[in-house]
């Protein structure tokens, strides 16, 4: 695709701290004195409001941000994007506006919403982990606390199940809990599928016929050391967080899936097994249990979208792919081959099956005349279901609802059309990107450089879709940070 010329990019990665300028003679310059006087005075003031959004993980939430990002500039915001500890570092250089967090832990969101509030802007929370919320205990007692919530403006929920965890903790702020979906499931709509196809033919070209698993193991994986043993302290500490029986539940049903990926390599060599661990899973884990087979895959890299789109089937337990894969109308597979205590809601959008037999048998069988809409596994009556866990499914966006509740915000319009680079702002970013966390090879997986051409090349799509001519401007602040704007 060719580049679009509406979207015009400013690179400042490679800015440097100017030399302090000499004071100049008396009897200089008048003329340039009075051409600045006059060139002031033509600078008119921004009617346009400014949202900040955090990003974890770059292959999980940067697409659907970025989709976020676009609508609000059609609604009047200028949006700067970037890495959360380095968004957090930099708010008070930001003119006042709307802090869009995502949640990691409460001690980590007070910190920051605090920061936010100290340098005027509104707080709102959108929780990744806010579905399918398997865990409901773990995510009450290490997501949610009365100081964050009291610190909000709002929390965004995915669904009405997540506002009713949260507001039967704490009725009180029934008021800030709002549903309103998340992006993420936005991109899964048909009208965006133009989005990945350019990718989706790369995988297929690249890989051939391929079939997906995606694992969310790590409190199994993060106890392994690399020779193999397992680190007893970080396993106390694991059972300690999740409960000795769940633990033990994450091992049995990783060696299990491993045993279906050594058996589907050697049935299906006309097949390529693509691994995709969770963000958070130890690859070196799987790698030294799949070695050998050559036709698997461990690969972590993009938008897992592409990667569903791409594949001829999907196989989890337990994973939000489940239900990505189900809204994309793909062949999707839970794989529960040993007793666990609960099924999670991606799971129930899926074909159960329990035994590799079952999964050969469905391969052999079935996989090339599957269709979605013959609802052969009651795939049409499952919608009814996930649209109690997350808004936006059926015809309406979560991008719209998300914009509906921030133009409730007291927030005024902050009369700068562009985030002003003062020394002093370079000084403090130099110094955060220096820090040894920025240099960490799991901190470097999670989210790796923004890059001027992925963000450029996103949002010329988005704007095909929707025949936008605006120009759009894109500026890079040290790859970690970018700024996106309507003149």
């Amino acid at each position: 695709m060719a580049k679009n010329k509406r979207v015009r990019v400013i690179d400042s990665s490679q800015f440097k701290l100017k030399p302090r300028k000499t004071k100049r003679k008396k009897g200089l310059n008048k003329n340039r004195k009075s051409s600045n006087k006059s060139r002031r005075r033509k600078i008119v003031k921004s009617s346009r409001k400014w949202v900040y959004i955090v990003i974890e993980t770059k292959v999980r939430e940067l697409d659907a941000k970025l989709l976020l990002a676009y609508y609000l500039l059609k609604e009047g915001y200028n949006v700067v994007l970037g890495h959360t500890l380095t968004i957090e570092k930099c708010l008070e250089f930001f003119p006042p506006g709307i802090f869009l967090d995502k949640g990691v832990g409460t001690k980590d969101k007070i910190r920051r919403f605090k920061e936010a509030k100290k340098y005027g802007h509104a707080v709102v929370n959108l929780e990744e982990e806010g579905f399918p919320l398997s865990e409901k205990n773990l995510y009450i007692n290490g997501y949610l606390s009365h100081e964050s919530l009291k610190l909000l403006d709002y929390e965004f929920c995915w669904g009405e199940i997540q506002k009713k965890v949260i507001v039967d903790h704490y009725p009180q702020f029934k008021s800030k809990c709002v549903i309103t979906g998340n992006a993420r499931f936005d991109l899964l709509k048909r009208k965006y599928r133009p989005i990945f196809a350019e990718e989706v033919t790369n995988l297929k070209g690249k890989h051939g016929d391929f079939i997906l698993i995606n694992t969310r193991f790590p409190p199994y994986t993060k106890t392994i050391n690399e020779d193999g043993s397992i680190d007893t302290n970080r396993m106390k500490r694991y059972q300690m967080m999740y409960g000795t029986e769940k633990i033990k539940e994450y091992g049995d049903l990783y060696r299990g899936f491993i045993a279906l990926v050594r058996d589907l390599s050697h049935r299906y060599p006309q097949y390529k097994i693509i691994i995709r661990p969770h963000p958070s899973d130890i690859t070196d884990v799987y790698r030294k249990d799949l070695s050998g087979l050559k036709n698997v895959s461990i690969i972590r890299e993009g938008n897992v979208v592409n990667w569903i789109l791409a594949s001829k089937l999907v196989i989890h337990n337990g994973c939000t792919t489940g239900a990505e894969s189900f809204l994309l109308e793909k062949p999707v597979i839970s794989y529960i081959p040993v007793q666990t205590y609960k099924s999670h809601l991606p799971d129930d959008l899926s074909i159960k099956m329990y035994n590799a037999e079952r999964v050969c048998t469905f391969i052999d069988h079935e996989l090339k005349t599957y269709n979605f809409r013959d609802n052969k596994y009651r795939e049409l009556e499952k919608n009814a279901l996930l649209s109690r866990y997350s808004a936006g499914v059926g015809n309406t966006f979560a991008y719209q609802n998300i914009i509906r509740h921030l133009k409730t915000l007291p927030v005024q319009p902050s009369g700068t059309n562009r985030i002003h680079m003062s020394p002093r702002f370079k000084k403090k970013l130099q110094k955060e990107l220096s820090k040894k966390i920025y240099k960490n090879p799991l901190a470097m997986e999670y989210l790796p450089s923004l890059t001027t051409s992925e963000i450029r090349h996103f949002i010329d799509k988005i704007q095909s879709i929707e025949n936008d001519q605006d120009d759009i401007n894109i500026r890079l602040f040290k790859n970690k940070i970018c700024e996106i704007r309507l003149d």
